[in-house]
């Protein structure tokens, strides 16, 4: 048995789960966030302790190795015993703008250097904005990670996850290893990080912090993005996902670094590499179109309709970015539209073309043939899956998530224990959807205009 634990933004997720990959026992402790008003978005390292630590007491101690992974790109400072230094820095704290403009200056290669567009939520940018503006005379050491304080505090090391480490903005995604000219560029020194590395790191003794059996096996997952990956297709070249929530994004499993322009790009063990693109609005730019077009129609009564009208393309081109973009355009200013619109077309016609343009928007980063796992909320909707299989021309497995991050850690835990990993979520879809080819004929002629009104918009927003 595996004690995966999963440190997310709002509280710890443990779960107990077998070499099959069923799940035994699971629990949920939140700890708090402290947002402020100049963008600033903190938290306690000790609360992740302490969940963790009520965790572990509310489950039984029927494993033999512990697992951990969580969110990425925190800052978290430690004095020279390992303690830490005030609060937490997380992965969407903005206050680092302009720490973050200076750094893309003095370093022009940044960019390129990580894999990665480099913001203010930039970790390396959060240090120099730290370092200018408080006293760091004290700081020893720094880690990126829930998972990675957690486990330090079990005395297991100061170590970071190669995930999680190229979510900093200090890692050379091509060498695979910390960036001198970034880490100088920042203020930060090389014995300052932590070792790269990740799986099995020690076993605890009797008296630790999680209460813990003594004996039992640490292993540092990777980071929330790539245990994600892996518990639902695995890390294997190619393997890849799409996720329709609020947002949306499409994962896939590559051998080699691409334009970080308009997408993420995380490091993973034995070279390989996670490419994420992402699309800001998927769900609330559905819930929007529904209220507007549809008012009053629910999302399972306007899946009802859609069933009912023809499985053709529309016809129409539509952009589903409400909130601005970030694949396959990068822009703030973009947004959303409908193009070729008639005066004969009623207004489930135009909320079923804003369903098609959100799916062809994920189908510009997705190659066609073989099975495409869809996970997510709108992964729940037939009529989304049939335009999916369309605009992708896949095979459709509607896979169950939820837990899908603490499966890849017991996963990862188990293939660095035993060399095996567990089976994949994607393993058991609970809805299998193919693409007609007739439909899929509707819609090849439109896929490429459909990229084009992407940059044409882009180019012309204000």
């Amino acid at each position: 048995m595996i004690l995966a634990i999963d440190l997310g933004t709002s509280g710890a997720k443990a779960a107990i789960i077998d070499s099959a990959g069923a799940v035994h026992e699971q629990t949920f402790v939140p700890y708090s966030t402290t947002k402020l008003p100049n963008g600033g978005v903190e938290q306690d390292p000790m609360q992740w302790v302490s969940a963790a630590r009520q965790a572990v007491t509310r489950l039984p101690r029927s494993y033999t190795v512990v697992s951990f992974t969580g969110q990425m790109q925190d800052l978290i400072c430690l004095d020279r015993a390992g303690r830490p230094l005030g609060q937490a820095l997380l992965y969407n704290d903005a206050r680092a703008a302009a720490e973050a403009a200076r750094l893309n200056t003095v370093v022009p290669e940044w960019k390129d250097i990580t894999g990665n567009r480099q913001t203010a939520t930039s970790t390396a940018a959060m240090w120099l904005r730290l370092m200018e503006q408080s006293d760091v005379s004290d700081v020893a050491s720094v880690l990126f990670s829930p998972a990675s304080f957690v486990v330090s505090q079990l005395e297991c090391g100061l170590v970071c996850d190669e995930t999680t480490a190229s979510s900093t903005g200090l890692f050379d995604i091509h060498h695979r290893c910390w960036s001198d000219d970034i880490v100088q560029a920042c203020g930060l020194r090389m014995d300052m990080l932590p070792t790269i590395a990740s799986g099995f790191l020690d076993t605890v003794g009797a008296d630790n912090c999680l209460g813990l059996p003594a004996g039992t096996k640490v292993v540092l997952s990777l980071g929330d993005a790539a245990s994600t990956t892996c518990g639902i297709v695995g890390l294997g070249a190619g393997d890849d996902f799409v996720s329709l929530g609020t947002s949306g994004w499409h994962a896939r499993v590559v051998s080699t670094v691409s334009d970080p322009s308009e997408v993420r790009q995380f490091a993973l063990p034995d070279g390989g590499i996670l490419r994420i693109a992402s699309v800001l609005s998927v769900g609330g730019t559905a819930d929007w179109a529904r209220s507007v077009l549809l008012p009053g129609v629910s999302a399972k009564e306007a899946d009802a309709l859609m069933l009912q009208r023809p499985r053709l393309a529309t016809g129409l081109l539509s952009l589903p970015s409400i909130q601005g973009e970030s694949f396959p355009v990068r822009s703030h200013s973009v947004g959303g539209c409908i193009l070729g619109m008639r005066g004969n077309q009623d207004p489930l016609t135009l909320y079923t073309a804003v369903i098609e343009g959100i799916c062809m928007t994920l189908a510009h980063d997705i190659k066609p043939g073989g099975i495409l796992p869809a996970t997510g909320g709108g992964a729940r909707s037939v009529p989304w899956m049939r335009i999916l299989a369309s605009v992708t021309n896949r095979n459709i497995h509607v896979t169950v998530s939820e837990d899908a991050a603490l499966h890849g850690a017991a996963s990862l835990a188990a293939y660095a224990t035993s060399g095996e990993y567990l089976p994949t979520l994607a393993a058991r879809a609970i809805v299998e959807i193919e693409p007609e080819p007739e439909v899929v004929a509707s819609f090849e002629p439109l896929i490429a205009k459909h990229l084009e009104l992407f940059r044409f918009a882009a180019a012309l927003s204000y």
